[in-house]
């Protein structure tokens, strides 16, 4: 039962840290000149497609995370085209 708690406060911690993200990321987004959102989306586009890659490659990533990665990418991709 241990195991599984500690499992459970390691999700939520980071569960926390990807909303603070998030957060970070969409205020750096409002601050930006909007003449840099194109470089941006086109440099998040082409890190996401080498994350995709090297998250494929890993033998020990479940679909899981990849789909999860994939919805995510997605609408940070979706938030950055709205800006501009």
């Amino acid at each position: 039962m241990k195991d599984l708690q500690e499992a459970t406060e390691k999700i939520c911690e980071i569960k926390g840290e990807c909303m603070a993200l998030q957060v970070m990321f969409d205020a750096l987004l409002r601050v930006l000149p909007p003449q840099a959102l194109p470089g941006l989306l086109a440099e998040h586009s082409k890190a996401a497609e080498i994350a995709r890659v090297t998250l494929l490659n890993k033998e020990n990533v479940s679909d899981m995370v990849i789909a999860s990665f994939d919805l995510h990418v997605q609408n940070m991709s979706s938030n950055l085209q709205s800006l501009q």
